[in-house]
């Protein structure tokens, strides 16, 4: 543990002075325009400065368009195409974007049966590869399916089903779909997990129940209060998912409401079993230091999630304004954004998506979207991950060691390199940068095999100096005994 700390301190210490020749000597000093400090945290979970890897690039209104002001707007999507498409909430409209980020054309209602109707407070958005829209259509409590062209495809309505409550109103807020075309709605209400219908919008269950956390306390209580009392008591009930999403494979990300649960994060599997891959130095679960009482206070509340190609994900914390971002593995990869009225600050951070290298974060309040633009720090680590996935090990390595140069508190970075070098068999420098990583498990590895590696590279001259000090030792007591005959002889 002493030596670790030793590690730490020079990593520090190596971290100011590259950081701040790297900000001198790449410009990176003019992300100081950026309205937010630039953090990451380290392996003891303390909060450490690191450079802005996202700084905003400019916003967009529905008066910058030339489409009038949104009202109170809930979600975007960026479609595979590249169209963006913007669920404007209080205007009952989905503004559609071209990839430049000009205006398209606004949907406002379709044709069903010859008959015309209107959207009501859409809240949730969905789009396919062949273009395909999902509309959750909150105010008139249904999916509205719509082909590329505008035409309705399907309506789902209000399920019936013996599962759900006799009471329950059927109001879905977001709403996505896999290349199976299973749809996935989270519906306001819903607290046994995600909605799931069929190809046809059959109500086919709930995917991914969220369990009943059991407070010991609570039940004490209950069992003891008044029928009055237990009734003002908070229920046992689960909590509500706040949006969903779809990686390439299909399985479904999450974020919920919950504010204590240890999983704000999930990934579910076809049969709702949560597999998110938790081998960073915490799960990801946004900040890890933050205020207990006051204004802004409490753990990251998750509203919006956005899965890549690549395995990076993105969560959007609506509590403090910020997006923090992971790879494949959980590890956290950069932080940025905070509230307020700049640019570059929220009021009411609702969703978020990528559109290229960009990230598009929506302002219910400000009625606006912010796009942030990588800096060469972020590009740098976006590319290291890719490559790192994509199982290109010794590019990700080299990519992984400029990001060294701009931040060497960043312990991900060591990682990083730890495991290129393991795989390509160098395992006395994956152990050396396992070390600087903190990542006890892979410096075992690594060492067990650097070891292995001495142990087979010197058995032979090994064997060979303890046959011949055996065989000298032989010939001694040869000797020696013949010695002592012979002057046994003489005597």
């Amino acid at each position: 543990m002493k030596r670790i700390g030793t590690f730490r301190m020079l990593k520090l210490t190596v971290a100011m002075a590259l950081l701040a020749a790297g900000l001198a000597s790449t410009g990176l000093a003019a992300r100081a325009s950026a309205p937010y400090e630039g953090y990451n945290y380290n392996y003891w979970g303390e909060p450490v400065p690191a450079p802005i890897a996202y700084e905003p690039g400019g916003v967009i209104s529905g008066h910058t368009l030339g489409i009038g002001g949104f009202r109170a707007p809930e979600d975007l999507f960026v479609a595979p195409d590249g169209r963006v498409y913007i669920a404007d909430t209080g205007n009952s409209r989905i503004v559609v974007l071209k990839p430049d980020l000009t205006v398209e054309r606004e949907i406002a209602g379709f044709l069903n049966e010859g008959a015309a109707e209107t959207f009501n407070a859409p809240r949730g958005l969905y789009v396919t590869e062949s273009g395909e829209l999902y509309v959750a259509d909150t105010g008139n409590r249904r999916i509205v399916l719509l082909d590329a062209a505008g035409e309705l495809i399907r309506v789902i309505e209000s399920p019936q089903s013996e599962i759900l409550q006799a009471n329950f109103i059927f109001t879905p807020v977001k709403v996505a779909a896999d290349k199976a075309k299973r749809v996935y709605v989270v519906a306001q209400g819903a607290f046994d997990g995600i909605m799931e219908f069929d190809a046809d919008g059959a109500f086919a269950g709930f995917v991914g129940t969220n369990r009943v956390r059991f407070d010991p306390i609570d039940y004490f209580w209950k069992s003891i209060a008044t029928d009055a009392q237990r009734q003002r008591m908070e229920l046992f009930i689960p909590t509500e998912y706040t949006n969903v999403d779809l990686d390439a494979a299909g399985f479904i990300y999450t974020t919920n409401s919950d504010a204590n649960t240890p999983t704000p994060i999930k990934r579910l599997n076809p049969t709702g079993v949560d597999v998110l891959r938790r081998q960073g130095y915490y799960i990801p679960q946004g900040d890890l230091r933050f205020l207990r009482i006051g204004e802004g206070s409490g753990p990251s509340l998750f509203v919006d999630i956005h899965v890549g190609d690549d395995g990076i994900y993105s969560a959007l914390d609506a509590r403090r304004g910020k997006v923090f971002t992971y790879d494949w593995d959980g590890n956290l990869l950069y932080i940025f954004g905070k509230m307020g009225d700049q640019v570059g600050t929220f009021r009411a951070p609702v969703a978020l998506d990528r559109l290229g290298n960009a990230i598009l974060v929506l302002d219910r309040d400000m009625n606006r979207i912010t796009r942030f633009e990588e800096t060469h720090y972020g590009a740098l680590i976006n590319e290291a991950v890719s490559l790192h996935f994509r199982g290109d090990d010794v590019r990700s390595a080299d990519v992984w060691r400029e990001v060294i140069q701009y931040d060497a508190n960043f312990d991900v970075a060591y990682l990083g390199i730890s495991k290129a070098l393991l795989r390509q068999g160098r395992n006395k420098e994956a152990a050396a940068y396992a070390k600087l990583g903190m990542d006890r498990e892979i410096h075992s590895k690594a060492f067990q095999r650097y070891r292995k590696e001495v142990l087979r590279e010197h058995l032979g001259d090994a064997m060979s100096a303890v046959a011949l000090a055996a065989l000298l030792a032989w010939i001694w007591t040869l000797l020696r005994n013949r010695k002592r005959r012979r002057g046994t002889y003489h005597a």
